[in-house]
């Protein structure tokens, strides 16, 4: 089997949409052999901070000297980011024999009339390449919520985070942060230590510590009183924690907070016997480079792709953009998802563009870039539309000069578009 006829089997899955529940990668799994049962994780869930906590415990454990399996998503570019072992995607043959070996079991479960998603057909792909492989320990991010997404069929992991709460898929997990924070505990299992994200809401802590004391785990929320944040730029942060210090390479105040929880995810793991030492904890954290999280693309004119796409992360955003680019021409190029909060989003960042590009992700739930631009409009008066990302990218960079900044944010399906637009300008 090829690459790209692989490819097509797997998204021919999306028509099924996203179905919570452990039944079916259950029974896709117990066909593969169980996969998951040859394998050690770090599980994380949360709203935001996820891929970025993902992928700075990943790259200590790698320092560390572990063969370590990352698993995220969506994807910026390339489908097969979503699965690395020490920082190499899966090559493009080997992801194909996979899900031949796989098409059988996919075949069987449709006869049974419980065909898997596309998701769960990944999260099981992914399990398999990583036993197959030998890895040591996975770090796995959660796909949504937490109790009945399909990374969720694994046992108790030897780490179990949980990132910051905020609102997101209120239709499918809640509509209070308490409620949401309830769902993503559903990775805290009996036997798993845990590690908490420290700038928690109220009613969510309640939930998680009230999770923790039901399940007998003893969470480690960071120590906020020993944190002092020594320096904070946009290359990164420099940090003094319990009389340590590091440097934390991801960009954006909010990510001492991730980083944080990444020390508390090791001082877990070292409690449960794994040998990691300071000098892989310090590396990790200043040599973390994540795709779509304040990624600085091109320098002149400066272009950042960005995967905010709820009020939490746009608001993290806006902070960033007051604080650095104050006084610079920002052009913005921007699509969201309709099922998102989009209106509070969009007029943010639109609030602080002297152009915005209002484009439309490539999805079906998108949000039509002319119903993003009228939005965009209460608080631009410089307002554009081009649906397509690459080319709304391209203007962009006519737009900002060779001094000014470009920021691609809003859903992760378009920024990747943007991404290559920048990449290729100028080739």
């Amino acid at each position: 089997m090829e690459y790209s006829e692989a490819l097509s089997m797997i998204h021919a899955a999306t028509r099924l949409g996203s179905q919570l529940g452990l039944e079916r990668i259950r029974r896709l799994c117990d066909l593969l052999g169980r996969p998951q049962e040859k394998l050690r994780f770090v599980h994380v869930a949360g709203t935001n901070g996820k891929g970025s906590t993902v992928a700075m415990t990943a790259a200590v454990l790698q320092r560390a000297g572990y063969k370590t399996g990352m698993f995220i998503s969506p994807y910026v570019v390339d489908f097969r980011e979503r699965m690395q072992i020490d920082g190499e995607m899966i090559p493009e043959q080997e992801l194909a024999d996979e899900f031949a070996r796989m098409a059988p079991c996919i075949e069987k479960m449709k006869a049974e009339n419980c065909e898997p998603t596309e998701f769960e057909i990944v999260t099981a792909l992914a399990l398999c390449w990583f036993a197959r492989r030998r890895c040591d320990i996975v770090v796995f991010e959660v796909g949504l919520g937490g109790r009945f997404d399909s990374t969720n069929v694994i046992d108790a992991p030897d780490c179990a985070a949980i990132t910051s709460i905020s609102l997101d898929h209120t239709d499918l997990l809640g509509s209070t942060t308490g409620e949401i924070a309830f769902e993503k505990c559903g990775i805290l299992k009996p036997g798993s230590r845990a590690a908490v994200y420290p700038l928690q809401p109220d009613d969510a802590r309640r939930a998680i510590e009230r999770t923790c004391a039901e399940r007998g785990i003893a969470p480690n929320i960071p120590d906020l009183a020993q944190l002092r944040v020594l320096d904070t730029g946009f290359e990164g942060s420099l940090i003094c924690y319990k009389g340590r210090e590091y440097r934390v390479s991801m960009r954006g105040e909010y990510q001492v907070y991730n980083a944080l929880t990444v020390l508390a995810i090791v001082e877990e793991l070292r409690a449960a016997g794994w040998n990691i030492p300071q000098e892989a904890v310090c590396w990790g954290l200043a040599n973390t480079h994540f795709g779509g999280r304040l990624e600085a693309v091109r320098r002149q004119p400066l272009c950042l792709i960005d995967g905010a796409h709820n009020q939490d992360a746009v608001q993290q955003l806006c902070r960033t953009v007051d604080r650095f680019f104050a006084g610079r021409r920002v052009v913005v190029v921007m699509g969201m998802l309709r099922d998102k909060a989009y209106e509070t989003c969009i007029e943010q960042v639109a609030a602080r563009s002297a152009v915005f590009i209002a484009a439309r992700p490539d999805c079906p739930r998108a949000l039509e870039a002319r119903e993003t631009a009228a939005v965009a409009a209460r608080r631009c008066a410089a307002v554009k539309v081009q649906p397509e990302p690459y080319r709304a990218a391209q203007m962009a960079m006519e737009e900002a000069g060779a001094d000014g900044v470009v920021l691609a944010c809003g859903s992760l399906y378009m920024i990747g578009e943007c991404k290559r637009a920048f990449e290729e300008a100028g080739r």
